[in-house]
């Protein structure tokens, strides 16, 4: 098998509820904190299904799909997940496993295993990889929210030969409620490879069942926008799309299902 060069991708599809906030998700306990957060996964109470689809800036190429399941038990929540990301030519898929545990009546952290398949045409052959998420989230008030977020904690390799590792990341991050209706939301994202990246969000929901959301980031600078509408206490559907000034348009779609 020949060798590869990738800068992996670790954090493929999510939701379009994060998507539409530009990932200012680091705090959201929503099902789709098993890609986002681990330890945000305490705040679910139902068994939960999440189905999404991204394409990135018109390109089937780049087109990405997602599903992610959360299980709670008492005080604990088991996940899983599952992520492809490509076309024939270049394919990453990504599953997962995790756990996540209420510490104290504020303080919950969760882990997340996972396998990385990265494979690209039969000339290049494909490798395996394994890699491990760390979350911690602090409910400070009901309103001010805290999370941190560690991707590929031991800096996993994609080359035994080669210094190329999979994506690590680092995720601090701030969700405040200004009232029922409206949350806003900020974050800081560094990875080791990349300038630091600031994230701000917003949420407003001025009905029960509708939502509509805003956000942008820089490094690059990228703009987003979205809604989403809840319906009969169980299902929820989700679009929007990002935009980036020299690349164009992100359109993403998701969808979640609460068992009772």
């Amino acid at each position: 098998m020949g060798w590869l060069t990738v800068h992996g991708q670790t954090n493929l599809t999510n939701s379009a509820r994060s998507l539409s906030m530009s990932n200012a998700s680091v705090t959201l306990t929503d099902v789709w904190a098993q890609v986002n957060n681990p330890a945000a996964l305490v705040g679910i109470k139902k068994h939960s299904f999440g189905l999404a689809y991204q394409n990135r800036f018109g390109l089937k190429e780049l087109q990405s799909q997602g599903f992610v399941y959360a299980f709670p038990l008492k005080n604990t929540v088991i996940s899983a997940g599952s992520q492809w990301y490509g076309y024939q030519q270049f394919r990453t898929v990504k599953n997962s496993a995790g756990i996540s545990m209420l510490l104290s009546e504020k303080v919950s952290m969760g882990l997340k295993m996972n396998h990385h398949l990265i494979k690209l045409n039969e000339n290049y052959g494909a490798v395996s990889r394994v890699s491990a998420d760390l979350g911690l989230l602090v409910k400070f008030t009901s309103n001010l929210t805290f999370g941190v977020g560690a991707s590929n904690i031991g800096r996993t390799k994609v080359s035994a030969n080669l210094n190329e590792r999979l994506t690590t990341s680092l995720r601090i991050g701030l969700a405040y409620k200004l009232s029922d209706q409206l949350c806003v939301l900020t974050e800081i994202e560094k990875n080791v490879i990349m300038p630091i990246q600031v994230k701000f969000g917003t949420e407003y929901n001025p009905h029960s069942n509708w939502f509509f959301r805003g956000g942008f980031s820089t490094a690059p600078l990228s703009f987003s926008f979205g809604c989403g509408g809840r319906f009969k206490e169980r299902f929820q559907f989700d679009l929007g799309t990002a935009y980036h000034a020299f690349l164009g348009w992100s359109p993403h779609v998701s969808f979640q299902f609460d068992v009772k």
